[in-house]
């Protein structure tokens, strides 16, 4: 699994959408939304090892 689809699975897992995980991870909302898009559309961005750590660490701690 890529980082892409991992976020996408942890984003619907955990109800998050794009706003709080751009405030989680301390990015803009753009960014977040370049991250999803599709490998081949024009603006996509790969997703960081970083951010998918450090989201994967701030939703562990979580309190729900």
């Amino acid at each position: 699994m890529n980082n892409r689809d991992y976020l996408i699975e942890m984003m619907s897992e955990k109800q998050l959408d794009r706003r709080e995980v751009a405030e989680l991870l301390i990015v803009k909302r753009e960014t977040v939304d370049h991250w999803l898009l599709p490998n081949e559309a024009s603006h996509h961005e790969e997703v960081p090892d970083m951010a998918i750590e450090l989201l994967r660490i701030k939703m562990r701690d979580r309190i729900t």
